[in-house]
C-alpha cells in the first residue's frame, strides 16, 4: 500500500504518540513487576511467619493443656482442630494468591517482551498492530486485576491461650486431709499373762490449718521379733492387723510368748482417709516357752513330747508318798493359769506373773509350770543348764531327783 505525501507527518506524529503511551505502558509493566516479586516475596515470607506462629500457638496450647492434664483432653483436640482450619485456611488463601501472582508475572514479563520488540518495528502499520494488540493485553493482563495485597495475614493471636484462671482453679487442689500418727503411750502398756495390753494418745490436733477433722477409728498392727530395733524387726514376720478400734487402748489375748519382743504400731482414721503408722514400739515378752530334749535326758528320764515319766524307787527318809505305791510318777507342763498350789521356799519363773503348782498324790507325781527357755530341763548335767533354769529343775523334780540319784 502506498501512502499518500501528505500523510507521512500525520502518522509520524501517530507514531510517537504510540511510543510514548507504550513507554509509559513498559514503565507501568515495570512497576508492576517490581510490585509481583515483591508481593510474592510477601507471601512467602507470610507462610514462613504463619508456620512459626502456628507453631507457637500451638505448643503454648501443649502447655496449657498439659497443665490441665487429661480433664482438658477433648476441649484441646477441639482447639487443635480450630487451629488447624484456620491454618489451612490462610494457607489456602495464600496459596491461591500465590498462583494467581505468579501467572500474573509471567504475563506482565511477556507484554514486557513483546512492548520491547515492539518498539523496534520500523513498520509503521505492524507497529501500529502491535500497539494495539498491546493495549488490548494490558487492559485484560490478570496483573492489572490482581490485588497486591496478602488476602490473610500471618497473625493468629486470635487463637493465643492462657489458662490461668483453670490453672489456679487446679493449684487449689489438695490432698485428702488424713490424721497425724498417734503416739504409743509405753507407762501405759502392760504384759502380762500371754495379754498384751497397748495405750497410746492421739496427736494434738491445735492448729487449725492442720484440722483433719475428726477420728472415727484406729488400726494397730503388731509382729513378734527378735530385736527390739525396729530396723531390724522390719524383715521377721509380717504385721498382724486389729482394725475398727474405737479406744485409745486396746488388749490382746492368748499370745504365745514364743519370742523376746512383740513390735506395735497404730494408726488413726477419719472420715476420708487413714494416716500414717506411728513409730514401732517394742516391748520385751518375759517368758516364753522351753520344750524337753529326750536326747540329753537322764536315762531313767522318759520324755514324750512334753510329759517325762519315772518309776520311784523306794529311799530311805524320803517322802513316804513316795513309796506308797510301785507305780510310776508323771512330769506334765501346762500353762500357769493352771494352779492348784504354790509349792513353798521355791522361786517362780516369772516374777509377780507366774505360779507354779504342785499335786503329788501317792500314785504320780504332777508338777505344772511355764515353759521358759529352749533348751531342756532334763539334762541331768547342771553345767549345760542355762542361765535360771537351775531352780527351775531343781523345783521341778524335787525330792524324786534326790530317789534317783540315791
Amino acid at each position: 500500500m502506498t501512502l499518500l505525501p501528505d500523510c507521512a507527518p500525520r502518522l509520524s506524529l501517530i507514531m510517537d504518540s504510540q511510543k510514548e503511551a507504550l513507554r509509559r505502558i513498559i514503565s507501568t509493566l515495570a512497576n508492576k513487576n517490581e510490585e509481583l516479586q515483591n508481593f510474592l516475596e510477601t507471601v512467602d515470607n507470610t507462610l514462613v511467619g504463619l508456620q512459626r506462629e502456628s507453631c507457637k500457638v500451638m505448643t503454648d496450647l501443649e502447655e496449657e493443656l498439659e497443665l490441665l492434664s487429661s480433664a482438658v483432653h477433648e476441649r484441646g483436640e477441639e482447639l487443635r482442630d480450630i487451629i488447624r482450619e484456620e491454618k489451612h485456611r490462610k494457607e489456602a488463601e495464600l496459596q491461591e494468591q500465590l498462583s494467581e501472582g505468579k501467572v500474573a508475572l509471567q504475563s506482565c514479563e511477556q507484554l514486557l517482551e513483546f512492548a520491547n520488540k515492539t518498539l523496534g518495528i520500523t513498520t509503521e502499520e505492524e507497529f501500529l498492530t502491535a500497539a494495539k494488540q498491546i493495549k488490548e493485553r494490558v487492559t485484560m493482563a490478570p496483573a492489572f486485576r490482581l490485588t497486591t495485597r496478602p488476602a490473610v495475614s500471618e497473625n493468629m493471636a486470635q487463637f493465643t491461650v492462657d489458662f490461668s484462671a483453670e490453672r489456679a482453679g487446679l493449684q487449689r487442689l489438695e490432698f485428702l486431709p488424713v490424721p497425724r500418727p498417734p503416739e504409743i503411750d509405753v507407762s501405759r502398756c502392760v504384759v502380762c499373762d500371754n495379754n498384751v495390753t497397748v495405750a497410746w494418745r492421739p496427736a494434738d490436733e491445735g492448729d487449725n490449718d492442720d484440722f483433719t477433722g475428726p477420728i472415727k477409728s484406729y488400726e494397730l498392727e503388731y509382729r513378734k521379733a527378735s530385736h527390739d530395733s525396729s530396723a531390724r524387726a522390719a524383715a521377721e514376720a509380717c504385721w498382724e492387723k486389729i482394725c475398727d478400734i474405737r479406744d485409745s487402748q486396746v488388749t490382746i489375748s492368748d499370745l504365745k510368748f514364743d519370742s523376746r519382743f512383740i513390735m506395735f504400731r497404730v494408726r488413726a482414721k477419719n472420715k476420708a482417709a487413714a494416716g500414717e503408722f506411728s513409730e514401732p514400739v517394742a516391748m520385751e515378752t518375759r517368758a516364753f516357752n522351753f520344750g524337753f530334749d529326750a536326747a540329753t535326758a537322764h536315762a531313767e528320764l522318759k520324755v514324750h513330747g512334753d510329759t517325762v515319766t519315772w518309776e520311784p524307787q523306794r529311799v530311805k527318809g524320803h517322802d513316804p508318798r513316795l513309796r506308797a505305791k510301785d507305780c510310776k510318777s508323771s512330769l506334765r507342763t501346762a500353762s500357769s493359769s493352771t494352779n492348784s498350789a504354790e509349792v513353798q521356799h521355791r522361786r517362780p519363773i516369772r516374777q509377780g506373773t507366774e505360779r507354779v503348782a504342785t499335786d503329788l498324790p501317792e500314785s504320780r507325781t504332777q508338777c505344772w509350770v511355764t515353759r521358759r527357755w529352749l533348751a531342756a530341763a532334763t539334762t541331768g548335767n547342771s553345767a549345760s543348764w542355762p542361765t535360771g533354769s537351775r531352780s527351775v529343775w531343781a523345783w521341778l523334780i524335787g525330792p524324786a531327783w534326790a530317789a534317783l540319784t540315791n
